[in-house]
């Protein structure tokens, strides 16, 4: 069906000129990371001075959600416009159906050589290929789950030499900042505050899945401080390695006619709350991310207010590289903002919880209004919990008022879409349910 698919698919006119198509794609996603550990996002530590520097000279926009704080979930959304409840990879380690239309096949349909670098297991080949890209290169060996930002760069400037001069869509996934906090000696004594607490010097996956389950007195002080400035480290290396990137994409002349997505597949909560990690809770920690987009050549910086999400980005490229029209998807284009004018307004934004197969009945949803969050949490054996605010400053804290009436029905209808949506996959057989244990994420 596919490949029926993508025979029907044309060049389509876009109903802006104003930004001229790009001769290239780079579309970054950044696993873990948190937009408030940002410098371009306001953080007032410098973890960041690559990608703000890059930044200064993109369209950032400031208030962005993932649909899904989940890896895999996610990632399939980004290429599809689909939340997880119709594209039905709703955790990870559940396989992609082939038979979706990704952005991939939108532009290999027009001729681009597209190819895909990934850092860890969770989006290996087994997940990734089903989503399209000609290629899904794996750095390291197979005894690795995961790999640094360094070989992700060098498998990725070998595959661009190799095909220099083709029109190219190229995806790079960097998880450095995700789950084991090991840091590269440099950038952990950089970032790392004296310590004498219980923690290890590095915090393997294990001990920070484990934090959560803590029945005793809980954390200090010092205790946060130490796991935050790990975290912090992770995220130093990662930027070092963006601005090496970068500065070997400029020295082979691609960045005047390349655009270069750099996107968030969730954030990170370290301890709000009493949580620590992502997926399971709708934390403003966890759900907002980084989102910026740079067009060939661009020098002016511009922030966006508006609010977007991950659902925006796959008709965002649609419209920018004149593909074939997508009727139907819940996100609309950001061209718009690309030209420095308003995009068409979002009154709702969703975010849902991944599901697993042992606990089908629980089921967290966001809803994001104007000016206002109201989440629906679920757990097995429990009462249902909503919670609704109003006051953008403290999203996370409920503000004792009640969602009206027409909020309450657009969450009614959310938990509709969410319930009785592709249902979560079969039992994970036991390779990969060996992997998603070493990533914390069993």
């Amino acid at each position: 069906m596919r490949r029926a698919v993508l025979a029907a698919l044309l060049v389509a006119a876009s109903c802006s000129r104003e930004v001229p198509p790009p001769r290239n794609l780079l579309l970054i996603t950044l696993d873990t990371l948190r937009a408030d550990h940002l410098g371009a996002y306001g953080y007032d530590r410098p973890t960041s001075p690559h990608l703000d520097a890059f930044a200064a000279r993109s369209t950032l926009f400031e208030d962005a959600l993932c649909n899904v704080p989940t890896t895999l979930p996610s990632h399939v959304s980004f290429f599809t416009g689909l939340p997880p409840a119709l594209h039905g990879a709703r955790r990870n380690g559940v396989e992609p159906d082939r038979d979706l239309v990704t952005l991939f096949d939108r532009l290999e349909a027009r001729g681009f050589r597209t190819a895909a670098v990934v850092s860890s297991d969770v989006l290996g080949p087994r997940f990734s290929e089903p989503l399209g890209p000609g290629e899904v290169l794996r750095p390291g060996t197979t005894t690795e789950f995961q790999v640094p930002a360094e070989q992700v760069n060098a498998e990725a400037l070998r595959w661009l030499d190799a095909h220099a001069g083709e029109p190219f869509a190229l995806w790079l996934h960097y998880y450095d900042p995700h789950e084991p906090y090991d840091p590269p000696r440099f950038f952990r004594e950089r970032f790392a505050r004296p310590y004498a607490g219980p923690l290890p010097r590095t915090l393997d996956v294990d001990t920070l899945v484990a934090l959560n389950d803590d029945p005793g007195p809980g954390l200090t002080a010092e205790d946060r401080r130490h796991i935050i400035d790990l975290y912090d480290a992770e995220v130093a290396y990662l930027d070092h390695q963006l601005g090496a990137l970068f500065a070997a994409l400029e020295g082979r002349g691609l960045l005047d006619a390349t655009a270069v997505v750099l996107v968030g597949d969730h954030g990170q909560a370290l301890g709000e709350h009493g949580f620590w990690g992502h997926g399971l809770r709708l934390l403003e920690s966890v759900v907002r991310i980084p989102y910026v987009i740079r067009l060939p050549g661009q020098d002016e910086g511009r922030r966006v207010a508006a609010p977007v999400d991950s659902l925006d980005l796959l008709p965002t490229l649609v419209e920018l590289f004149r593909l074939e029209p997508v009727e139907g998807l819940p996100g609309r284009s950001l061209v718009p903002a690309l030209a420095g004018r308003r995009v068409a307004s979002r009154p709702l934004r969703v975010v849902e919880r991944r599901r697993f197969d042992e606990a089908p009945e629980a089921v967290a949803v966001a809803l994001y209004g104007s000016g206002w969050k109201l989440v629906y949490d679920q757990e097995p054996g429990g009462s249902p919990v909503t919670t609704f605010s109003r006051d953008r400053a403290a999203l996370d804290v409920d503000s004792g008022h009640r969602p009206d009436a027409a909020q309450r029905r657009l969450l009614d209808e959310a938990l509709v879409l969410v319930r009785s949506g592709a249902p979560p996959s079969g039992e994970l057989d036991p390779e990969t349910r060996a992997l998603l244990e070493a990533l914390g994420y069993l």
